[in-house]
């Protein structure tokens, strides 16, 4: 699909350099039988099959996710993430508007869960996992200020 919309935009601003008179399904064909056309095909999946393993993350934390789900709602909510779902000691974030979903690319899920040691487990892009894991502490913080 990217690579789909890639090839209609050159297309269409005139960046490509191939000469095609014909409409995008000549020029798509156009493009993949040259080198460099080949070479933006072979980046594209590249990219694809090593993006899961650099951008996916996880971590812990040592937070009771019952008595702290509060505090773990109110942290996802500040960084513009509401809750989707939650059952089975598993709560699932993504971005509060369609807007906020657009601009992420539609990644923006991020998921807590309860671990056997007691603690959280976060799950999701790495982006949105670094910022959970340094946003929660400060609100549980607030939290037990509070109690």
């Amino acid at each position: 699909m990217l690579l789909a919309v890639i090839f209609t935009l050159m297309k269409v601003s005139g960046t490509s350099n191939i000469e095609s008179t014909g409409g995008i399904a000549d020029f798509f064909r156009a493009f993949i039988t040259t080198v460099r056309g080949q070479m933006l095909v072979v980046a594209i999946v590249v990219w694809c099959a090593i993006y899961p393993a650099v951008e996916f993350k996880r971590r812990s934390l040592l937070y009771d996710m019952r008595t702290r789900r509060d505090a773990i709602i109110k942290a996802m909510r500040a960084g513009g993430m509401i809750l989707a779902y939650d059952e089975g000691g598993r709560m699932v974030f993504r971005g509060e508007s369609l807007v906020r979903r657009a601009w992420w690319l539609g990644e923006e899920a991020v998921t807590i869960s309860s671990n056997p040691a007691g603690g959280i487990d976060i799950e999701g892009p790495r982006r949105f996992v670094m910022e959970a894991e340094h946003r929660i502490p400060n609100y549980v913080a607030a939290e037990k200020e509070n109690e």
